[in-house]
């Protein structure tokens, strides 16, 4: 096992924290449906795959944006987050989870998956450089076709063991 110096230790959870918080910037960015803000976490050449849109950040989520406004208020939360950091590249596999208010029936019908990405720093900032979605379970009255969508597995054919190649 390699020994890390305190220096290099407290470096590398600043750079976790960061990206923790860019991905919480991006929830609070598509619950208020920012597309600058949104488009903030993502550097420019970014690919991103939400399964029916699919491109570049600037190409998808508009759509999926003008989507979100006619749906009930959302909630998108960040239960895990691992991060794995080598210089300037890391890797991200966060579980997420989507809470809607259904003002009508008073239900939260609810929705989970993980985002799988690729971040790069330059000039000093973290962004999303790929992202890939997979969706483990759908709100339950939702009309998605789920054959667009990354599949989770339980085993080492998982998306997430292909992301760091």
């Amino acid at each position: 096992m390699e020994l890390r110096s305190i220096e290099q230790r407290l470096a590398a959870l600043c750079d976790k924290q960061e990206l923790l918080e860019l991905n919480l910037r991006y929830c609070r960015a598509v619950d208020r449906c920012d597309l600058d803000l949104l488009l903030s976490c993502f550097h420019d050449d970014a690919i991103d795959d939400h399964g029916t849109f699919k491109g570049s950040p600037a190409d998808v989520f508009p759509g999926i944006l003008d989507r979100m406004r006619t749906m009930p208020p959302a909630q998108h939360i960040l239960d895990n987050a691992l991060f794995t950091l080598d210089g300037d590249i890391a890797w991200g596999e966060l579980y997420m989870s989507v809470r809607l208010s259904d003002a009508d029936a008073g239900s939260l019908p609810d929705s989970f998956g993980r985002n799988l990405d690729r971040y790069e720093r330059r000039d000093g900032e973290w962004r999303i450089a790929e992202r890939r979605v997979i969706i483990e379970r759908f709100f339950p009255d939702r009309d998605v076709d789920r054959t667009k969508f990354l599949t989770g597995r339980k085993d080492r054919q998982d998306p997430s063991y292909q992301m760091r190649q």
